[in-house]
């Protein structure tokens, strides 16, 4: 591309970002976009997330002849003395991907838009949340010197689309516990009236308290195991569920799969619906039923859902045994980074880096000396070579 073509604009107004919608719509069409890249879905998460947390935009756009090609939004906030540059997204685990035509300019195209975000939007840091490992943005970003913070997890991916007969699909899956498809949903309907079904985006008030159920128990699963994102009790994320499935306007981006025993719920999951895949985006069932599997019978209504409509799911990250299960071990990477982007984010990052190197060397001089003062020898006995430095920790596994 000539110097003509490598310019891009950055949309840091409300109506002009609104003003992107039937361009954003056409190229998220055609270059097969997932449901979070959708205009739809970064509208709501700016109306009901970002905007209400005070967040401030920084839509990265590029044009060729006209033609809009690139589209990445990102959001702007401060905290203390510094400004955050992360994606505009409900704030709830999402992956961070590039809108951005299938073309031999990609590459180009997401240089560009870094380079953009780096030098224009006036961030201190940039963070990332679960970039695809290998993909042009997670090439470009583990290249920047100041990487502060950067932490590899798993994703797992089920490629539906090249499958064309279910019984033969699920027939080569094995099984998982013990257990074929069906045979939860056979023996849970033993105890009751048992139902699985697609709840209808037109009804807001069934919608609104099956997303406040999955929340509670959520919360709920949370308390036990030690697990709670602040999203959980957010109002904001909330109201982005409720209003992702029931629209104002256009098509819900996201369906309710809810699992009934005797009309009350004992499972619930909400996915998002892209072009070519479904992405899972919050599930949660009734403790009381756990031995049952209620949360594994919803998951293979959504598969079963999907499959029929020849469209991928995306599990999100997470090692959990279903997930691997169902993709066939299609397992993926996913990155987390958060990167110094300017020198005054560079000044605090080396800052602190500095205090907890002299806190842990603070930390073990403390335990040398408690040590002596118990009569414990200065170095382990059986240490190799029979000393220990104090500049390597006192337990290297």
């Amino acid at each position: 591309m000539n110097q003509a073509d490598c310019q891009f604009e950055i949309v840091s107004d409300e109506d002009g970002f609104r003003a992107l919608q039937h361009e954003w719509d056409d190229l998220w069409s055609s270059a097969h976009g997932q449901y979070g890249q959708s205009f739809s879905v970064c509208w709501l998460a700016w109306q009901h997330v970002a905007k209400p947390r005070g967040r401030h935009l920084c839509c990265i756009v590029h044009r060729e002849k006209g033609q809009l090609v690139m589209v990445w939004p990102l959001v702007t906030y401060r905290r203390l003395l510094w400004t955050y540059l992360c994606p505009l997204s409900p704030e709830a685990g999402d992956y961070t991907r590039v809108l951005v035509t299938n073309s031999p300019a990609t590459p180009a195209l997401i240089a560009g838009a870094w380079q953009t975000a780096l030098k224009r939007c006036g961030a201190d840091f940039i963070k990332l949340q679960y970039v695809d490992e290998g993909s042009e943005l997670h090439a470009v970003a583990s290249r920047e010197r100041h990487v502060m913070i950067a932490a590899r997890t798993v994703a797992a991916f089920a490629k539906l689309r090249e499958e064309t007969e279910w019984d033969t699909f699920c027939k080569t899956l094995g099984t998982m516990s013990g257990k074929k498809p069906g045979a939860l949903e056979r023996r849970l309907s033993k105890e009751g009236e048992l139902a699985v079904r697609l709840t209808e985006p037109g009804n807001a008030s069934e919608n609104a308290a099956l997303v406040d159920w999955i929340l509670a128990r959520k919360r709920a699963w949370g308390d036990r195991v030690g697990k709670r994102g602040e999203w959980l009790s957010s109002s904001h994320y909330r109201d982005f569920l409720v209003n992702l499935l029931c629209p104002a306007n256009g098509r819900a981006m996201g369906r309710l799969f809810v699992v009934t025993l005797d009309g009350e719920p004992v499972a619930a999951t909400v996915v998002g619906v892209g072009t070519t895949c479904v992405d899972g985006l919050i599930a949660s069932f009734d403790a009381r039923f756990a031995r049952f599997g209620p949360g594994s019978i919803v998951v293979e209504h959504v598969i079963k859902w999907a499959f029929d409509r020849h469209l991928n799911v995306d599990f999100g990250v997470g090692a959990e045994r279903f997930k691997a299960y169902w993709s066939r071990n299609n397992i993926t990477g996913a990155w987390s980074a958060q990167i110094a982007s300017s020198r005054w984010g560079v000044l605090a990052f080396r800052s602190k880096k500095t205090v907890r190197t002299v806190a842990r060397q603070v930390a073990r001089l403390s335990s040398l000396l408690a040590g002596q003062r118990r009569g414990t020898p200065a170095f382990a006995p059986n240490d190799p070579g029979g000393k220990r430095s104090l500049d390597l920790p006192m337990n290297p596994s």
